[in-house]
């Protein structure tokens, strides 16, 4: 049966159907210049060339030098290139307009850690766990500190604080492990690295370490697995 003009379909009439003014679609949105060179520089920084994205960011930062994105961006980027005086220098300026920016101290931590400028380190990360107490990368960075220092029992301290924060980090848990190997708990050392392999069972660093753990508890066949799996995962 064909209904009627007057008849009803049974659904809700269309705004045309009624005279009513319809929606114009809008126009697709477009990335703003800023937007598009971050962008550019980010997919450079991933490819198997990253040091092409150093021009990218610092064109985005001549044109716009308090854009943090692009800095802390760039500054990860140079820690990852080993250049880590450049990344202190561009960490520097943010945090001299900006001290409290958590993630450019985290980051500065963890390199003046690796350049063996522990007081400094220790500064930023502190000044970091003041302002939130439950800042997870402040406490993983600050064990890593106590543990290049050769303060084992110190770091696995903290790095138990950071795994309360992030207990699905296996990054966290493997150096939890390491951390309580050097200190000499190894059932603590062989719980936390078996978690640890549970959450990334590809970490060919993670084998290791449970290897020696194997190894000290006096377990030659396992610590062999693991270091024969260690070696197929690393590609050697």
């Amino acid at each position: 049966m064909t209904l009627s003009p007057e008849e009803p379909t049974g659904g809700v009439a269309s705004a045309a159907a009624v005279g009513e003014p319809v929606a114009a679609t809008p126009p697709p949105r477009t990335p703003a210049p800023a937007e598009r060179l971050l962008e550019r520089a980010d997919t450079l920084a991933a490819s198997a060339r990253p040091a092409d994205a150093v021009p990218v960011y610092r064109e985005l930062l001549a044109a716009d030098a308090g854009h943090v994105d692009a800095r802390l961006h760039l500054a990860r980027l140079l820690v990852q290139l080993e250049e880590h005086e450049q990344a202190l220098v561009l960490l520097g300026e943010t945090l001299r307009n900006a001290p409290d920016q958590t993630e450019f101290l985290v980051l500065r931590g963890g390199i003046f850690t690796h350049l063996r400028r522990y007081a400094e380190a220790d500064g930023d990360l502190r000044r970091v766990l003041r302002l939130y107490p439950s800042h997870a990368p402040a406490h993983l960075e600050l064990g890593r500190l106590l543990w290049r220092k050769g303060l084992a029992g110190e770091a696995a301290t903290y790095f138990r604080r950071a795994l309360e924060f992030q207990p699905e980090s296996a990054r966290i848990c493997s150096s939890l492990g390491d951390a309580l190997n050097q200190a000499g708990d190894l059932p603590g050392a062989l719980a936390a690295l078996q978690r640890a392999l549970e959450l990334d069972p590809r970490d060919s660093k993670t084998h290791h370490l449970l290897g020696r753990v194997f190894d000290r508890l006096g377990r030659p066949d396992e610590a062999r697995d693991m270091y024969e799996r260690s070696r197929e995962l690393a590609g050697g």
